[in-house]
């Protein structure tokens, strides 16, 4: 799944059109994908996600350097995540 197009760069201008994510939601993405490889994050978000970041580089490794825009798509798809978990049981 797609969401929307990401053709910008990152930088100081558009950094704070999305708020950074609390530490709480950066501590679960990090356990939950620190693991995965940026390119395989990118076969689900898009080219545009986590842009300027080598793709054989692990999220987690990254993470302090990902704009705003590509980790609240992770926070988004986590929160959804654990809401239909919920509503399983």
């Amino acid at each position: 799944m797609q969401v929307g197009h990401h053709h910008h760069v990152a930088s100081a201008a558009n950094l704070g059109s999305v708020p950074a994510l609390s530490l709480e939601e950066s501590d679960k993405i990090r356990r939950t994908l620190g693991a995965t490889p940026i390119y395989i994050l990118r076969q689900s978000y898009g080219a545009g996600f986590a842009p300027g970041t080598p793709g054989d580089v692990t999220l987690g490794q990254a993470m302090d350097h990902i704009d705003n825009s590509s980790m609240s798509l992770l926070a988004r798809r986590l929160a959804h995540r654990a809401a239909d978990e919920l509503n399983r049981m």
